[in-house]
């Protein structure tokens, strides 16, 4: 891992590499589930964005998702079935997406580029990765 001012957020929703000097590979970690973002990760990746576009040793992004089968299905409906279902076993308490939109790109402010490497699927709130701009 390079040297950074500061280390980068960690999350179970995404893994992290580097392939290149000032390249970062985000990929969505969720191949079993095609990929899809709870609540929690949501807020995960808005860190994460947040944290790229303040470190110097990085000038571009890359997400991608895991698995060969799915991009990213969007959000993770499975999640929220569960709590509609049980909502005292809450497994979110940020119920709603960071100001930065969905997987915190969506919306996001960024200064510097993201790339959407599209490997399958890309599904409601997915395909708004893929329409980053």
């Amino acid at each position: 891992m390079p040297p950074f001012t500061t280390p980068p957020p960690q999350s179970t929703i995404y893994v992290l590499s580097y392939p290149a000097p000032g390249v970062l590979l985000v990929t969505i970690n969720r191949a079993r589930n095609m990929n899809a973002i709870p609540y929690q990760g949501h807020w995960d990746l808005h860190a994460l964005w947040a944290w790229f576009d303040d470190e110097h040793t990085l000038q571009i992004g890359i997400v991608t998702g895991a698995g060969d089968k799915a991009f990213c299905a969007g959000q993770d409906l499975l999640e929220i079935e569960r709590n509609s279902k049980n909502p005292t076993t809450n497994a979110s308490p940020l119920k709603g997406h960071p100001p930065s939109g969905f997987a915190g790109l969506s919306q996001r402010k960024g200064k510097k580029p993201v790339i959407a490497a599209v490997n399958g699927f890309a599904f409601g709130g997915g395909f708004e990765i893929c329409l980053n701009w």
